[in-house]
């Protein structure tokens, strides 16, 4: 009986699998980009030739199988990976550009502004053809700088050469363990150093190398720049500076309070360029050119002109990303767009998975890094989402019934209801996503996107193609200044929502596996035929479940070591009183919570303090935690580790460097520099340990520094230690 169920059930799965040759393409990319998350994933420079023998040991066993079956279809799959793993060694290979490896400067540093982003009181410059006096050899000088400048001194234009006197340092690693990588984000924007100037920037008379494709990229920024501020001068505040980045791709002048709003009330992705606004663009344009030409019998009878709307379209959306910034959320965008106006050409079904799969293919094939970014993922996972659901059922608004009679109210009707599906649906799908990059959900994201929506793409977008129409003539500003209080309804939308209590729920961190749980499970439940597809709510509920069902960590210590932040009964992390390192901070309070607790005042202001709620009590050399029925002493000062050495289990000691302590685990400045901010996690006499250097591993674009040589003590001796593995698995440490 059991070998006949067995039979069975082999049987079913081996239909369930043949069932997907129709959807064959679509797991192919999927298997792409499993071998591109593979590579990021890899705790250290995989080698060289992994991806192209993975995909050659697929293509020889395929020759051998010589059939189409099921194990084929698997076959398949490995040679996908190997591919998907390629791209991304060879993207990785291609993009490589020194990066410095200690703090530089004052010098005075000269290069070709490449990139200019405007913000309320600074300007950041991206600079190539850099060069400045010391720093090493030209092998070692970063092919790109990214500078911070005053903004009182004006923007300089993309394209002029400048001097500067700056400051550099290298890029920063994480700020927590499984915290954004800017480094690598970083890395494959070749920029290999960060910095801020001590003088006015100059023109410069340097000497640069001009191509031909940076003419023209200096004409589209010129092109784009004049419109930024032409709009800033017709529409000024809040209102002009969300208009420029819905125009220009520009959002670095918009407040941040404005854009903490916008989080706040899920409208945020409003300000981004996306396929939101690429496809109301192309929407319109094929629309306005198709009825204008029927118009026209001569040409009406003669052509087709849903294919001259298309090239039309096209047309437009091309000068769109241009002027954009060509981001890459933008080029995505424009690529999905694109693959549906291509699928008009060749009379194909224009909304289908096959043209989502296709677009996100030649995305990843030449930027595989977008993968592991929260823009790919979240609007990709969006879009599939919505077009499975699309190809079972569809909502759409028929302006008149059968006898030709106008049906205004019930058209409406379904075109609200159709976008709250489609809220509901995106939304559903990428707050998971949400919590995970960025541990905030909107609560009321739905109600702000109902009403904001049909303003973006009825009233904003319509008239942002008219005016760009008549920017040529001079005629623009009426139709910008009715652009303007649009976006001021949008603005005030954003505003009340955010507003409203407990606008936003804060999720604790999300490990990498539970994001990959996530994905895999919508992906399985969107793509699959047959009925295992809800087999993907599985993986798709733990990753749900997840941060609620993990503790958190009883201590935070930043890589500087003058930020600690300790967890309060309630969840939230209460931060110690130094007030520099103001951005660490906040990115501490976001991913964990904040507490309306306080720190007990240390230090040289007094002492004896305590705070009984969160088990700490403070001197001025030292601060005692006891949580979880176990105790650890944060130090300030030598004395209090000689003291407190061999009498406690747990010693931190963020600001110095600490010999051998027999009986007790020391982490001290050496272990911050090597492995960057601490997360420590105590039950019973016993500690966690998550840094960030066991999230990034050792990749060429997160190169652990050299080992100081200061400090004798050494996490891998000691005793009742549990470390966090380059996957973010716990692991035993060696005794």
């Amino acid at each position: 009986m059991l070998r006949t169920f067995g039979d069975d059930l082999n049987r079913a799965f081996k239909d369930e699998l043949a069932g997907q040759a129709n959807a064959a393409f679509l797991w192919f990319v999927v298997a792409f980009a499993c071998g591109i998350a593979m590579f990021f994933a890899w705790p250290s420079d995989p080698w060289v030739w992994t991806g192209p023998a993975i995909a050659l040991v697929g293509a020889a066993l395929l020759l051998v199988r010589r059939k189409v079956d099921e194990l084929a279809i698997l076959i398949l799959a490995l040679i996908a990976v190997g591919l998907g793993w390629s791209a991304a060694q060879l993207r990785t290979s291609y993009v490589a550009a020194p990066v410095i490896e200690r703090e530089i400067g004052p010098v005075n540093l000269a290069g070709r502004v490449l990139d200019v982003e405007r913000e309320p009181g600074r300007i950041k410059v991206i600079m190539d053809h850099v060069m400045y006096d010391g720093g090493g050899g030209p092998k070692q000088k970063p092919l790109r700088v990214r500078l911070s400048l005053p903004g009182k001194h004006g923007a300089p234009r993309v394209g002029e050469v400048i001097l500067v006197r700056a400051v550099l340092r290298p890029p920063e690693r994480p700020v927590v363990p499984g915290g954004f990588e800017y480094q690598r984000y970083l890395y494959f924007e070749r920029i290999g150093a960060l910095g801020y100037t001590m003088s006015p920037w100059q023109h410069s008379q340097l000497p640069v190398d001009v191509k031909f494709i940076v003419e023209v990229r200096q004409t589209i920024e010129g092109l784009r720049r004049s419109i930024s501020d032409r709009i800033l001068e017709v529409v000024p505040g809040d209102a002009g500076a969300v208009l420029v980045a819905l125009v220009t791709g520009e959002q670095s002048l918009i407040p941040e309070k404005l854009q903490d709003q916008y989080r706040a009330s899920g409208l945020a992705h409003l300000l981004s360029i996306s396929g939101l606004h690429m496809t109301l663009l192309a929407a319109a344009v094929f629309f306005i050119v198709r009825r204008s030409l029927a118009l026209w019998p001569y040409v009406a009878l003669r052509y087709d002109l849903k294919k001259i709307a298309a090239w039309a379209a096209l047309a437009a959306t091309t000068f769109y990303v241009l002027i954009s910034g060509m981001s890459v959320p933008a080029i995505r965008a424009y690529i999905m767009v694109a693959v549906v106006i291509i699928a008009i050409f060749f009379d194909r079904r224009v909304i289908s998975l096959r043209s989502v799969a296709l677009a996100a293919l030649a995305l990843l094939a030449v930027f595989p890094e977008a993968l592991v970014g929260p823009s790919f993922q979240m609007s990709f996972l969006a879009v599939i989402a919505l077009v499975a659901m699309y190809e079972h059922f569809r909502l759409k608004p028929r302006w008149r019934d059968a006898d030709g009679n106008l049906r205004l109210g019930y058209a409406l009707g379904v075109y609200v209801a159709a976008l709250v599906i489609t809220d509901l649906v995106a939304g559903s799908v990428t707050s998971v996503l949400a919590a995970y990059h960025f541990n905030n959900v909107p609560v009321y994201s739905l109600v702000a996107n109902v009403t904001a929506a049909p303003i973006t793409g009825m009233w904003v977008m319509p008239l942002g193609l008219l005016a760009l129409a008549l920017m040529p003539f001079g005629w623009d500003a009426p139709v910008l200044s009715l652009m303007g209080e649009g976006i001021a309804l949008i603005n005030t939308i954003a505003g009340t929502v955010a507003a409203w209590p407990n606008a936003q729920i804060h999720v604790p961190p999300m490990m990498p596996w539970a994001l990959v749980c996530a994905i895999m499970g919508v992906v399985i439940m969107c793509l699959w035929r047959g009925r295992l597809r809800w087999v993907g709510v599985l993986p798709l509920l733990i990753a749900i479940l997840q941060p609620w069902l993990s503790a958190a960590p009883n201590l935070i210590v930043d890589e500087s070591g003058r930020v600690v932040a300790i967890h309060d009964e309630n969840g939230g992390v209460v931060l110690n009183t130094d007030r520099r390192d103001r951005f660490v901070r906040t990115v501490i309070k976001e991913r964990y919570g904040a507490s309306k607790a306080r720190w007990p005042t240390s230090g040289k202001q007094a002492s004896g303090t305590q705070n009984a709620n969160l088990g700490l009590a403070c001197d001025v050399t030292a601060c005692n935690v006891t949580q979880n029925e176990t105790s650890l002493t944060v130090a300030f000062s030598p004395d209090a580790v000689a003291e407190e050495c061999g009498a406690v289990k747990f010693i931190v000691a963020p600001q110095m460097y600490v010999d051998a302590c027999p009986g007790t685990f020391v982490i001290d400045r050496g272990n911050l520099r090597q492995n960057g901010a601490h997360a420590i996690y105590v039950h019973d006499g016993k500690a966690k340990i998550e840094t960030v250097a066991d999230f990034t591993g050792d990749r060429v674009w997160s190169r652990k520094p050299a080992k100081s040589t200061n400090s004798t003590n050494s996490t891998s001796s000691q005793t009742d230690i549990t470390r966090v593995d380059d996957f973010g698995n716990a692991g035993e440490a060696e005794n």
